[in-house]
């Protein structure tokens, strides 16, 4: 079927920066929660603020080190979104893919996650590594379907 490869390159499109929406807003709700801004109720947040403290306490950090580390995994996450969702709409506006700008989401993405592996070696957060390990891979295996499969 001829249309189906343009449609899953949409689908992935969409469906990351629908992911990466959703994380950055639970994410964000977990730091406002964190900050008491928001209610400890509040169930649409991570505890991921919480975890990154935990990792960067076995160094004794000033306290403000995982709020800015914290800050840039946030604006990190923001700038993912924005990037697979100005990907989709400029394949949609091209009526075709866009690759250099799919090529540039995903780069934000893979980059992420190889980041995150880093920080889980150096913090000694083992356990943490699985996941970003295979958000790395997933993240790769969605560019190699732009980049292998023909249109």
């Amino acid at each position: 079927m001829p249309g189906s490869i343009p449609f899953l390159k949409l689908a992935l499109l969409a469906f990351w920066a629908a992911w990466f929406a959703i994380v950055f807003l639970t994410n964000l709700f977990g730091a406002l929660r964190a900050a008491g801004m928001l209610a400890p109720g509040w169930k649409f947040a991570s505890r991921n603020y919480e975890m990154v403290q935990k990792a960067v306490s076995l160094y004794g950090p000033h306290a403000g080190m995982a709020r800015f580390l914290f800050l840039g995994v946030l604006a990190w996450q923001f700038a993912a979104f924005c990037l697979f969702a100005w990907a989709l709409q400029a394949s949609l506006a091209l009526g075709g893919i866009a690759l250099p700008q799919a090529d540039a989401a995903f780069a934000a993405g893979i980059l992420l996650w190889a980041a995150f592996m880093i920080a889980d070696e150096i913090t000694i957060k083992y356990a943490m590594e699985q996941p970003h390990e295979l958000l790395f891979i997933a993240q790769v295996a969605s560019l190699l379907v732009f980049h292998v499969l023909q249109e």
